[in-house]
């Protein structure tokens, strides 16, 4: 999507973030941005190339970005996607100036905008729209996501060398849920690896991932900066307590029920032990943005179409949207991604499964 729209011209805004859509009647009238950061160069491509593939990297590309700024995102570990980001607060301490912000205006700086941002962000980035259309309210208030959390693990054996020995008669790799909390789904993703970019010497034969729910009765004020890390901690020592202590009902080549075998973790040879767990990847899908999109009971009724916010010139995408699949998955952001398109240039006419399945 991003490389079709760059050649058509449609300029982006990689370090903006949205703050608040505005109404103007029945339409969008303004979107407030804050300037997260300022550019050296007069272009950013956020790809990397791996193995001839675009890919969204894990961190911006610093070399773009002004070097003060650059270097104090790095020293202070900033994440500018995080909704508990200190980042405003530390550039406010360093320029004594806040953050810039930008005002873009219907007509002017754009005539249609397409919300692509997961259904938990209406609260936040969208107050005064949900104020003036009840039917988007009622999306908002019903239509619900979870936290969720996950782990990766590259390893140097095989699934079978692992000890995993249910294999159906296809042959196909094991994916599996109902294991033990709090990492309940469990499945092999070898086929990642040939787009994975790793040296001969330390190539994998094995990535598993593993993800849940995580438990959250509520969440602190955007201010309690602390929060990620918190729950990223949380999200790690779960991770290798499941290794440590339950993974050998999957892998009991592997593991023991008190004891794994951490040098089959890929990592360099100066960590042993447990300390190998620290160049895998973990994390916790804390942010409104980040949630997964749930399907409760009765709540289809409250999803809109792309185009049943109450705005004229508002367009709604993502798995939370009504689509005829009432589920968070790829299938069904895709499905919405035709409709948002559909309802701006008539393409495509016929969306399979719209209708229901």
């Amino acid at each position: 999507l991003y490389q079709v729209l760059k050649q058509r011209g449609v300029k982006f805004k990689f370090f903006h973030k949205v703050d608040e859509l505005i109404p103007n009647g029945d339409t969008i009238g303004e979107i407030r941005l804050t300037q997260q950061v300022s550019l050296s160069t007069a272009d950013y491509d956020p790809f990397v190339n791996v193995k001839g593939l675009d890919c969204w990297p894990s961190e911006p590309k610093y070399q773009h970005i002004a070097p003060v700024e650059a270097a104090l995102l790095q020293a202070n570990d900033i994440n500018r996607e995080s909704f508990w980001t200190n980042w405003p607060v530390i550039y406010q301490q360093k320029f004594g100036k806040p953050l810039p912000t930008i005002t873009l205006k219907q007509g002017v700086d754009f005539d249609q905008v397409v919300f692509g941002i997961s259904v938990a962000a209406l609260p936040h980035l969208c107050p005064k729209l949900l104020a003036q259309s009840p039917a988007l309210k009622a999306t908002a208030d019903n239509v619900k996501a979870v936290v969720t959390q996950a782990y990766q693990v590259w390893l140097t054996k095989t699934v079978e060398e692992l000890g995993w020995n249910d294999w159906p008669k296809d042959g196909q790799q094991p994916v599996l849920s109902g294991f033990t909390e709090p990492y309940d789904t469990w499945a092999p993703m070898d086929q990642l690896l040939p787009r994975e970019d790793w040296p001969p010497a330390m190539a994998p034969k094995n990535v598993s991932y593993f993800c849940s729910v995580m438990p959250m009765k509520d969440f602190p004020p955007s201010t309690e900066y602390s929060f990620p890390a918190t729950c990223a901690a949380e999200v790690k020592q779960d991770a290798v307590n499941q290794l440590a202590h339950q993974i050998y009902a999957l892998w009991p080549n592997a593991a023991t029920r008190n004891s794994f075998q951490w040098d089959w973790l890929l990592a360099p040879p100066t960590r042993t032990g447990e300390q190998r767990f620290d160049s895998q990847f973990w994390r916790a899908n804390i942010d409104p943005s980040e949630r997964y999109v749930i399907s409760l009971v009765g709540s289809s009724r409250y999803r809109l179409a792309t185009d049943g916010s109450g705005f004229k010139n508002l367009y709604l995408t993502g798995d939370w949207i009504k689509t005829g699949l009432n589920a968070g998955c790829v299938e069904a952001a895709t499905m919405a991604g035709m409709q948002a398109s559909r309802a701006i240039s008539g393409y495509p006419a016929v969306i399979k499964g719209e209708n229901g399945f």
